[in-house]
């Protein structure tokens, strides 16, 4: 299995993602390919951000899909009732990330479910077969990672589960500008058309990869840039970034959808994480 990250990986999309979809099939389909997108590139949180107040629905609608695509098949019907917001959520494709085990399996990681509990052990759903025990209590109807030792499944914290173990999604409706200020990234960032080519700092991501503990990077809307977003905020890009770049030198096309540019950016950024200067 792919191991995680030393460092934690975080995107920052517009809640405005979604409005190039016209209808609720449109729109599942555009979170399917964020949550495929960031699955691929071991991406750890994914932050959405309110740009417009008329897209405050549909932060919630990306924060509902992307949850119900993160969580293993087995564990939906326990943590997702029938809703609006899900009602064509079969569409997204599996991600097929290490903590999506298929029953059969052979997994010493696995994300559950308790079902009951008291002072003596506790029922636990990982997927298999029949539900398994654990020898601790453990609080009920909550999800949890769990871990086989010694022919025994035991609660397990994230930080032991050294492969990928799939994203985190949460909201920031006081906008990207508030975000950032009460964060605490070591290295921020920005795409941007109007920003340096990305081949004129390789050498400088590179070395941001090395050195830090937690980076993010920012995205625009369909219709609006960073700099816009951010300026409403009363704020510059650059004073909440370390580096604007253009992930898309001399593009063939007059806009890219930001579901597009996370594909290209998270690319290019494994391709630099990897690369050997």
């Amino acid at each position: 299995m792919t191991t995680r990250r030393p460092y934690t990986l975080t995107i920052c999309l517009p809640s405005s993602v979604l409005s190039l979809g016209q209808t609720l099939i449109e729109k599942t389909i555009i979170a399917g390919q964020v949550a495929r997108a960031a699955s691929i590139y071991r991406v750890d949180n994914i932050v959405i951000y309110l740009d417009k107040q008329s897209s405050r629905d549909d932060a919630i609608l990306m924060k509902d899909l992307l949850t119900y695509a993160e969580t293993p098949q087995y564990l939906r019907r326990y943590l997702f009732s029938l809703s609006k917001n899900l009602k064509y959520a079969a569409l997204i494709p599996p991600l097929r990330t290490p903590h999506h085990p298929l029953s059969e399996t052979d997994s010493k990681f696995r994300e559950g479910f308790v079902l009951k509990s008291n002072k003596k052990e506790s029922i636990v759903d990982i997927g298999l077969k029949e539900p398994v025990k654990c020898p601790s209590q453990l609080p009920i109807n909550r999800r949890i990672s769990m871990k086989f030792v010694d022919g025994t499944w035991l609660p397990a914290s994230r930080e032991e589960i050294q492969c990928y173990w799939g994203y985190q999604t949460q909201m920031d409706l006081k906008g990207l500008g508030h975000h950032l200020i009460s964060g605490s990234y070591d290295y921020v960032i920005a795409t941007s058309r109007l920003g340096v080519p990305v081949n004129s700092v390789v050498k400088e991501l590179k070395n941001a990869i090395i050195t830090s503990q937690s980076i993010a990077i920012l995205f625009g809307a369909p219709d609006e840039g960073l700099h816009e977003i951010l300026r409403k905020s009363g704020l510059d890009v650059k004073q909440v970034s370390d580096v604007v770049v253009n992930m898309v030198p001399n593009q063939g096309t007059e806009t890219v959808r930001t579901e597009e540019a996370l594909l290209i950016s998270l690319a290019v950024f494994t391709f630099i994480e990897h690369i050997d200067l």
